[in-house]
């Protein structure tokens, strides 16, 4: 897959995890959760089209043909079938994932994110895209900033949100349409009942953008899935409360 930049960072006895990211950010994200993990099993990490290293390639761009990449990323491994742990639009894939290629995927954990917008958040879509198309990406940072990571982290953690900024900065404005476009129209609620692996659905008592509910109701239509709320997180708790975060998904794979 010439698009698609993939890096396996880890090896092990344990089961084979794939890692995808949130919107505007890459396979970086993964890499203080890689690091708690090395030496216990394999992580492959890998961008989505448009973002970090992957080329965005075939347009207009959508969550079945993410699914897809995830798909073949998964089979040209050759290590599957593997725990998906997908956060935000990572978190939309792994689920397609499941639903479209359930011999792929032994578990899933499905951290911030949703399986469907309602209206409100569809315009609120439509005006970032809109935003990013006249005046790029310097224009909605600070927004983007501020659902990711909670105040307190921003005002206390001031490294941490620089580094953050200026990874959403670097995203090409074209591409990061794109992408809002695949994310703003997913809709896998319906099918959500056809996933059948062990499920972990993580959510951030402070994320305004994938909310304690939108996780419920994942949680809701999952049979047998496990859901964890972090009190003092919001959109990134890998990067708000790591150890939290590191714990709740080893503690899963302990189960599989």
């Amino acid at each position: 897959m010439s698009d698609i930049y993939s890096v396996q960072l880890s090896d092990g006895p344990g089961l084979p995890v794939v890692v995808s990211h949130a919107l505007g950010l890459d396979h970086k994200m993964w890499l203080n959760w890689i690091d708690s993990q090395k030496g216990q099993r394999p992580i492959l990490a890998y961008d989505h089209r448009g973002q970090g290293l992957s080329a965005l390639g075939v347009q207009p761009l959508d969550l079945e043909l993410l699914v897809k990449d995830a798909a073949t990323l998964v089979n040209d491994w050759k290590r599957g079938p593997v725990v998906f742990v997908g956060l935000s639009q990572g978190g939309m894939v792994a689920q397609g994932l499941a639903i479209r290629h359930p011999s792929l995927v032994r578990g899933l954990v499905l951290a911030h994110t949703t399986a469907i917008y309602a209206p409100a958040a569809q315009t609120a879509w439509n005006d970032r895209i809109a935003t990013v198309e006249q005046r790029g990406i310097a224009a909605v940072v600070d927004l983007i900033s501020q659902r990711y990571l909670s105040e307190d982290f921003r005002a206390n953690s001031p490294q941490v949100t620089d580094a953050l900024r200026a990874q959403i900065l670097a995203n090409d404005a074209k591409a990061y349409v794109a992408n809002c476009q695949a994310v703003a129209s997913v809709n896998w609620l319906d099918d959500l009942k056809l996933i059948r692996c062990p499920t972990l659905v993580l959510a951030g008592a402070l994320d305004m953008g994938a909310t304690p509910a939108m996780a419920e109701a994942i949680h809701h239509e999952i049979t047998g899935s496990r859901l964890e709320i972090f009190e003092h997180a919001s959109h990134l708790s890998p990067l708000e409360q790591p150890e939290k975060f590191q714990r709740a998904v080893s503690n899963f794979l302990d189960t599989l």
